[in-house]
């Protein structure tokens, strides 16, 4: 019963948060202005550029997997076709 009160308590806050960030101010929400404010703060262009990093790490370590998956995949085919061959 517990886990069910603190479900709706955090489904209450999170509907008067959601109602509270569409009050306007300047001409703009409040959701706006924080959403414009995480776009351009250091931080998050920061945790922008390591994951710019990490998703060019995971590319490079796939392309390089691949290369060495085919690469033996090749040597094996070549094996097999030499003992065909005697």
């Amino acid at each position: 019963m517990e886990e069910l009160k603190f479900v709706l308590k955090c489904f209450c806050f999170t509907a008067l948060l959601i109602v509270l960030m569409q009050v306007k101010v300047g001409g703009a929400s409040i959701e706006a202005h924080s959403f414009r404010w995480l776009q351009r703060s250091t931080v998050s262009q920061y945790i922008q550029s390591a994951a710019a990093g990490g998703a060019m790490a995971i590319r490079n370590l796939g392309q390089t997997l691949k290369d060495g998956v085919a690469s033996t995949v090749d040597g094996f085919q070549e094996g097999a076709h030499e003992k065909a061959i005697r």
